[in-house]
């Protein structure tokens, strides 16, 4: 190619180059683009649409950012305000209530997968799209009313969980158990506690309560319901045994109404619509004997010995006496016997004492047994072994 016809060629690519930037669509057509699109229905050529305007948005703003950095540095008032109003113009190219009504519109309309993808394209650029689940737990019996509504509102195709009965503490009475959510008021839809996928459209579900009587305990595995229960009936109460001791069954509570019963109980008389009953239990957990700083015990030194308490339980413990012995007769414990005015349920405390070692023998193991008690006679204890220097 000679050197003229390739600088043909050069000027015809600038001028195709700047005919092209010349017919670039505006922001404003790009807008009246897509609203015409919206009007006529015409979801993807509404979705091209407002891509090209977002970025043709983004560079005409930069555009006139920069103008507007020029018309100050220059301190030119005309090209100031000229810019200004061009930003003005360019912060009304957004999407209406309106319009995002009518895209949801024709979203539902499509295939779950397309509606899907296009309800969280949606979710992104209008702000008027934020689809809401309400939950309405609304029920009335004889001689109550109850009526409370919450609500959750997350992007579309996210997993949302229904309440259970143990989430939401209703006095059981008064509304029974908590079965269930329904898209109408009389039948269950979704089981209590289960994962749903967010809408696309603003949904209510409903609370399905049934008359029941519950006993659950996670220890021994008793998952019991007695359905269809009307007051006065009677109900056989699940016996547990205290079996190794570790965890002391102390009773029956049902947390919504504050009743108890207690383990030598056999039946449960029903009371209004029913009851949730879990199983409560004393226990405790003795760890972690430490002698820091020393590894081992040194002779004829008094040392400070500390232990771990943990109730594991679900109910506090209080005045629990701690015993601290040692059957080798060449240790001796300073203090044998601490308290704890309370402790409560998954608190941890920590006891100390003084021991000493008054024997010759090197790398001995010396037993120590601590028991702690509480006032009922329960007790729960742990051997431990710490070696002579």
């Amino acid at each position: 190619m000679t050197m003229k016809a390739k600088k043909i060629v050069l000027i015809l690519m600038m001028l195709a180059l700047s005919s092209a930037m010349l017919f670039a669509a505006s922001a404003q057509r790009l807008y009246e683009d897509f609203s015409l699109a919206v009007e006529k229905g015409d979801l993807d050529g509404a979705i091209k649409s407002y891509s090209d305007l977002t970025e043709r948005l983004s560079e005409e703003l930069s555009s006139t950012n920069k103008s507007l950095e020029k018309a100050y540095a220059k301190n030119n008032m005309d090209l100031y305000l000229e810019a200004r109003g061009e930003l003005k113009a360019l912060s009304g190219y957004k999407i209406t209530r309106e319009q995002s009504d009518a895209l949801l519109a024709l979203i539902v309309e499509e295939s779950e997968e397309e509606a899907l993808k296009d309800a969280q394209w949606l979710y992104g650029i209008s702000p008027y799209y934020r689809p809401t689940l309400s939950l309405d737990y609304s029920t009335s019996g004889e001689n109550f009313s109850y009526s409370y509504r919450s609500s959750v509102s997350v992007k579309p195709g996210n997993t949302v969980r229904l309440p259970d009965q143990e989430s939401i503490n209703a006095n059981s009475n008064n509304l029974g158990q908590l079965v269930g959510w329904g898209v109408t008021e009389d039948d269950v839809t979704y089981s209590a506690g289960e994962e749903i996928t967010m809408p696309l459209t603003d949904q209510t579900l409903y609370a399905i309560w049934r008359n029941a009587v519950t006993f659950k305990d996670d220890v021994s595995g008793i998952d019991e319901i007695s359905e269809g229960v009307s007051e006065g009936d009677e109900i056989a109460i699940p016996q547990i045994s205290n079996g190794d001791g570790t965890n002391v069954f102390i009773g029956w509570y049902d947390s919504t109404t504050g009743e108890f019963l207690g383990p030598e109980e056999e039946s449960y008389t029903v009371r209004g619509n029913g009851a949730q009953f879990e199983a409560l239990y004393a226990s405790v957990e003795i760890s972690n004997l430490s002698t820091s700083p020393y590894s081992k015990l040194p002779k004829n030194i008094q040392v400070t010995a500390t232990f771990n308490v943990e109730n594991t339980g679900s109910e506090d413990l209080k005045n629990l006496e701690v015993n601290i012995s040692c059957s080798d007769d060449d240790l001796t414990v300073l203090n044998d016997t601490l308290y704890f005015r309370r402790l409560p349920a998954k608190g941890i405390g920590t006891v100390s004492t003084r021991i000493v070692y008054t024997g010759t023998e090197s790398s001995r193991q010396i037993p120590i047994h601590v028991t702690v008690k509480d006032t009922d006679g329960n007790t729960w204890s742990n051997d431990f072994t710490i070696s002579s220097k």
